[in-house]
């Protein structure tokens, strides 16, 4: 009679085993931003000349069964600023690409007479739709900041790159065509970052780069610099 009731038991604990994981499986993935409430930024004053809007692009991904049709993330629009109102944007698209758990929301920013003002934040937000629930709650919101002014980027360092400057941030382009080796900065002792430190003082010296004429040094990459 015992070895009957143990046999019972084992079937009920197989039995809601299965269930749980019929439920895990039959579960609707969830969506969210790959970054955790992160920024990108976007200044058309890096853009060539004539340029009114470009193309920004947000990291998705999901936590969940993959599939063999591209799927599409529900993102909704917050706005920007309400103290700088006038920015215009357009969600373009939001896909998970078949087969992958990442891929990429498509924003469009145009080029707007508040952005000559200040800048202007525009937030963005997963949401739940007929194919996904929304995953980590710090992970649902983002935002991409839209600039056509010179303003001090949030990475800048001054112990490694010296003072800002819109002198220095215009010779980062003009050398390195843009500032990605220091947006996604590790360690400022990174091998890559340190060439591309010591690129923009060769640049520098070797073009006799300075802020007047008159300066006696070139303009520096380093602490304690101008």
């Amino acid at each position: 009679m015992r070895n009957i009731w143990i046999i019972i038991a084992m079937l009920f604990v197989a039995g809601a085993c299965s269930k749980s994981e019929i439920e895990t499986w039959s579960a609707k993935p969830r969506a969210s931003f790959y970054m955790r409430n992160d920024t990108v930024s976007f200044s058309f004053t890096t853009q060539p000349e004539g340029t009114t809007e470009g193309v920004v692009k947000l990291g998705i991904t999901i936590a969940g069964r993959l599939a063999d049709v591209d799927r599409h993330i529900a993102i909704k629009g917050l706005g920007g600023s309400p103290s700088n109102p006038g920015s215009r944007y357009e969600i373009v698209s939001a896909i998970i690409p078949a087969g992958k758990k990442r891929g990429d929301a498509l924003i469009k920013v145009y080029k707007t007479d508040n952005l000559d003002i200040a800048n202007d934040t525009l937030s963005f937000e997963v949401v739940a739709s007929e194919e996904f629930e929304v995953g980590e709650e710090d992970h649902l919101r983002n935002a991409v900041i839209v600039s056509n002014l010179w303003t001090q980027p949030s990475w800048w360092d001054n112990y490694h790159l010296g003072e800002y400057s819109v002198k220095k941030l215009e010779i980062i382009y003009q050398v390195l065509g843009s500032t990605k080796v220091f947006e996604n900065v590790k360690s400022w002792y990174d091998d890559d970052v340190r060439i591309a430190i010591y690129k923009l003082n060769r640049y520098c010296k070797d073009n006799n780069v300075k802020y007047n004429p008159e300066d006696e040094s070139v303009i520096q990459f380093e602490s304690g610099s101008k």
